[in-house]
């Protein structure tokens, strides 16, 4: 009788709910995603897509919520992700459109919508748009702050381990934890080489010859100014100038190699000497110099500090003889004895000198 009865029937109760359906699990990234729109918030709306896989959330948002703009969002995921297998929506117009079907049919999506008024159907996307409206309101950001907070959200979010994964979304989508902020307080890992490279050293002062790329010369010589990387060194031209330059560009040359500069000294036989050697070679004393020293020091060697090695460059005396002519009445006995060539030659010892080795 109450089972016929309209007016018992109507003030009935709700029949009671039936247990949870769950749909069929997914077995790769983005094979089936769940959409939905949220708002307005803010005088926005927020078009909302989640990975049923890997739990992935992605956000737009958007001021209209046209079956155009949302293909168009669609459009700009399905360009990163791949485009899914299967697409879960309520029964919106946006989504019930036939601009929107066609998109659908074109790219191979099968399209699932649930009962009317059945939100739990398209639960996956459902349960993000509360997540997203709380975290929202908890932050009380302003229209101008907006989509810096919704990145910081979507950061951690996707950072986070989700229950039904046991994983975070970013692990299960690339398989590596994302990097955040919070990773700068976390203790460095050094990795270390397992190949034993032999890398070629130079020490500060070294001669050297580096690749030239702005001239017709090859190869330009200098000296090490200093190391400012694993493999690069600043080093400075015979001429004053400094480069920097790869170590792939840069070999070592001897160490008594001539300065290259246009002002270096040089020798009667055309030869540029260093600048440490022409620098010893310019306190040599004239002959009108000698006037006023005494005979005990013209017959004393110049000494010169030895070489590390021990042993003396044979270097020619850049001194030129004097002209042969008539005696100068002005010089004394003295003077002309130290003048004298054969003498001075016999006499003084050249050596190099010792360069600081750093």
């Amino acid at each position: 009788m109450i089972a016929n009865c309209v007016e018992c029937q109507s003030v009935r109760r709700e029949p009671t709910k039936m247990p949870l359906h769950c749909c069929e699990a997914p077995t790769a990234p983005f094979q089936r995603v769940h959409v939905d729109f949220a708002g307005p918030f803010m005088d926005t709306y927020f078009f909302i897509l989640v990975d049923a896989f890997t739990k992935w959330p992605e956000v737009r948002v958007c001021s209209s919520i046209t079956a155009d703009s949302t293909i168009r969002m669609c459009r700009e995921m399905f360009s990163t992700f791949g485009v899914p297998s299967v697409l879960v929506s309520d029964h919106g117009v946006q989504f019930t459109s036939e601009q929107f079907q066609q998109f659908l049919r074109m790219n191979g999506i099968v399209h699932k919508m649930g009962a009317p008024y059945h939100p739990a159907t398209n639960g996956q996307a459902e349960r993000y748009v509360q997540t997203l409206k709380q975290k929202l309101k908890s932050l009380k950001c302003t229209k101008a702050q907006l989509n810096v907070e919704l990145c910081n959200i979507l950061l951690t979010y996707r950072k986070m381990i989700h229950p039904a994964t046991g994983q975070s979304p970013a692990m299960m989508m690339f398989g590596r934890q994302i990097r955040s902020r919070i990773d700068l307080m976390l203790p460095k890992n050094e990795v270390v080489d397992a190949k034993n490279h032999t890398v070629r050293e130079f020490n500060d002062g070294d001669r050297v010859r580096v690749r030239d790329f702005l001239s017709t010369d090859k190869w330009k010589f200098s000296k090490i100014a200093e190391k400012v990387g694993k493999l690069r060194y600043a080093v400075r031209l015979d001429d004053g100038r400094c480069w920097e330059r790869h170590i792939d560009h840069i070999v070592g040359v001897g160490a008594y190699l001539p300065d290259t500069s246009p002002n270096s000294a040089r020798n009667e036989n055309g030869n540029r000497y260093s600048p440490e050697i022409a620098a010893s070679l310019s306190t040599v004393a004239t002959p009108e110099r000698s006037v006023s020293s005494s005979t005990s020091s013209s017959s004393a060697p110049v000494c010169a500090p030895e070489t590390p090695a021990g042993r003396r460059p044979a270097l020619p005396d850049p001194v030129q003889e004097p002209e042969e002519g008539p005696p100068n009445p002005r010089l004394t006995p003295v003077a002309a004895q130290v003048a004298t060539p054969p003498l001075r030659r016999s006499t003084r010892v050249i050596k190099a000198p010792t360069r600081l080795n750093l």
